[in-house]
């Protein structure tokens, strides 16, 4: 369910959820023009095991799975003669990579990674979406700070359920936090959103809480209770971000809503109404 509008007023242009925007894109848009997205992920993208593996074990694994086909030094490729399979050894190159940058700074560092077009534009459309709000509530500076330490328990939150080898990027656990913290500012507010109903698309307009019970729910903590990270998406890193954007709103000082803008079904565009 991918949401397109919300009802909520804000004091002004929401600079802070543009700059992120900005930044994210301009990101993206250099590892494309580099063409090293796989090698920036490695570099800078966060890896659980990195930070909660004994250094020694973390080292002697990567060379268990990062591997490249051995070849002579005319490029041709051994083959193991027991099993006429090309002869493996360590990809020393990745494994440099991936060791070049402390885990801990990756856990930041993650956040402002894409590994495509689509996965850019979901995210920055639900930055947009959820996040001019949540800036004018709690002011840039605070804005700020949530956002990167949502975004820093939400990878925390992935790697206590999986302690993988699996670089994880992408803004989606900083913008689940802003839409736990959505959830609990404004849960009656009105969210419209394309959906498919078959294959045809239709657009809904619901109350904001019951998109977050849907997001929680459905679109994660269904899924994370069977696979973690199933079809590369990180669920549980979503949920963790979703639960920290919940309980730092209670703890953080924030200014007082706008009026809200009165809602009437009858000039409703939406094909569902709930």
């Amino acid at each position: 369910m991918l949401p397109i509008r919300d009802n909520n007023p804000t004091r002004g242009t929401a600079y802070v959820t543009l700059l992120l925007i900005i930044i994210n894109s301009g990101v993206f848009l250099f590892q494309m023009s580099a063409g090293n997205t796989a090698v920036d992920s490695l570099r800078y993208g966060f890896m659980p095991a990195q930070l909660l593996v004994d250094s020694g074990e973390f080292k002697s694994n990567l060379a268990e799975r990062y591997l490249v086909q051995r070849t002579d030094p005319f490029g041709r490729m051994y083959i193991n003669r027991l099993t006429g399979q090309p002869a493996m050894v360590p990809d020393r190159e990745a494994i440099d990579t991936i060791l070049a940058v402390p885990a801990g700074v990756k856990l930041f560092t993650s956040l402002f990674l894409h590994g495509g077009w689509m996965h850019l534009i979901g995210n920055m459309l639900f930055l947009w979406i959820f996040g001019r709000y949540i800036e004018d509530r709690f002011g840039p500076i605070l804005f700020v700070l949530f956002y990167l330490a949502t975004g820093v328990l939400a990878s925390l939150t992935h790697g206590y359920f999986d302690h993988g080898y699996v670089p994880l990027v992408g803004a989606s656990g900083a913008i689940s936090g802003l839409m736990g913290a959505y959830l609990v500012l404004a849960p009656r507010s009105r969210i419209q959103a394309w959906t498919l109903l078959g294959y045809l698309p239709i657009s809904v307009n619901l109350p904001a809480w019951v998109y977050m019970v849907f997001y929680i729910v459905i679109q994660n903590l269904y899924p994370a209770t069977f696979s973690v990270g199933q079809g590369g998406v990180a669920h549980w890193a979503h949920l963790g971000g979703v639960v920290a954007g919940i309980g730092l709103t209670f703890l953080i000082p924030k200014r007082k809503p706008l009026p809200p803008i009165a809602y009437s079904r009858e000039h409703d565009d939406a094909d569902i109404v709930i």
